[in-house]
């Protein structure tokens, strides 16, 4: 009960500036209504609902979305392992080396998207791989190592976090037993960045989910990257259906909700007994 007193005021605050704006959303979806015909309301109820659930392009552009995710998150992980064992060592040039791989992360995702969608399409990728016409997969490439390149400095940091909480005497101790370096990896390095590794993988998973920017500027060039929040945004945007395009986001927020606690589960962690 005590921690609960303090949790309080945060939580209040939470739904004080979640609750209205969800609200709100709800009960736009349930009505029938478009800026073309501001005056033609009406309450449709879950029509908006039932039309997403039954599109196979809305369910398809769910997929995409979740493929990126998986390829992006996985490979952040893994690259930004190997740089926060590099950057562990580099103890003499730790604070410039930490500004440095926040650098990505702080530019705009826009940047980071035309840079690498032109890099693949037309640019030096496509030269030196001898790609030719990519077509929309290679667009899509483009995008998902736009987000890996945006969101591995971070990761990286983070891992950073988790590996400097390994213990130097139990490792030392590990050695002295006579674990091999993967042995060492697995029951040592492991369950102590255990916590790093969840929080890394879950906030890089929600955040890689609502991607726009990249298939939005690569919709723009003709190939259709077409992902969960690209089509909120067209239907919003650009057909103006409003009630269509707040169904569609509840329906993203619950997709996303499910996705973080599966990512919970998943990265649980767990006290070796």
């Amino acid at each position: 009960m005590r921690g609960w007193r303090w949790l309080a005021p945060a939580v209040l605050v939470l739904l004080a500036v979640t609750a209205w704006p969800v609200g709100r959303g709800v009960w736009l979806s349930l009505s029938s209504y478009s800026l073309t015909n501001p005056e033609d309301r009406t309450f449709a109820g879950l029509d908006n609902y039932l039309d997403i659930l039954s599109s196979r392009t809305w369910w398809l552009a769910v997929s995409a979305t979740l493929v990126i995710v998986l390829v992006a998150v996985v490979l952040q992980l893994l690259i930004g392992l190997a740089f926060a064992a590099a950057l562990r060592r580099l103890t003499i040039l730790w604070p410039v080396t930490r500004i440095l791989v926040l650098v990505p992360f702080a530019l705009l995702a826009v940047v980071s998207t035309v840079v690498w969608r032109d890099a693949v399409t037309t640019g030096f990728a496509s030269e030196w791989f001898r790609l030719g016409e990519v077509g929309p997969f290679g667009s899509l490439v483009g995008v998902t190592i736009g987000e890996i390149w945006r969101g591995t400095g971070i990761t990286t940091v983070i891992l950073l976090a988790g590996l400097l909480r390994v213990p130097t005497s139990l490792m030392a101790s590990a050695v002295a037993d006579g674990a091999t370096g993967w042995q060492r990896f697995r029951r040592v390095v492991l369950p102590a960045m255990g916590p790093a590794i969840a929080v890394a993988a879950t906030y890089r998973s929600l955040d890689t989910f609502r991607i726009l920017e990249g298939p939005l500027l690569a919709d723009e060039s003709g190939a259709s990257v077409r992902t969960a929040p690209l089509i909120v945004w067209d239907t919003t945007f650009s057909s103006f259906e409003l009630g269509l395009g707040a169904a569609m986001s509840i329906v993203l927020l619950v997709i996303a909700g499910l996705l973080g606690l599966l990512m919970v589960q998943l990265l649980r962690v767990r006290r070796v007994v």
